[in-house]
């Protein structure tokens, strides 16, 4: 019934897992390194922000797995993939505006905004 809906929360919690959950939970530095980031001499914070990210990430990952299996039931992760989307955007073109972020960042902006346009086009729908 809503097989799109399944699959774009299914790719969403492998992308999310491989490129941003594990690598920030585990290894933020390295994750900031690899995509351009310069890391400050003292580094206490930023690794323990990174793995809170990541801390946060992780379960919304699990639930877009979980709610794949049943998008009605668990639209609200749908609205979650929403809210958050935009306000990622809005956090990526400030430090767009600002100059402060490296340019892969900026791409950012373009795969978030695209992904909560799918989220709202995907919402699921009820069953029939």
């Amino acid at each position: 019934m809503n097989a799109a809906s399944s699959w774009f929360l299914i790719v969403n919690g492998i992308v999310f897992l491989v490129f941003f959950g594990i690598p920030l939970f585990f290894c933020p530095l390295v994750w900031a390194r690899r995509i351009g980031w310069n890391i400050p001499e003292d580094t206490d914070l930023v690794s323990y922000l990174g793995r809170s990210l990541g801390a946060l990430a992780l379960p919304l990952i699990a639930y877009l797995f979980i709610a794949a299996q049943d998008p009605w039931h668990y639209r609200f992760i749908f609205n979650l993939l929403i809210a958050i989307g935009a306000l990622l955007v809005a956090v990526h073109l400030y430090g767009f505006l600002k100059k402060s972020q490296p340019r892969i960042e900026h791409v950012e902006i373009l795969l978030y905004g695209a992904n909560t346009l799918l989220a709202w086009f995907l919402y699921p729908q009820p069953p029939v």
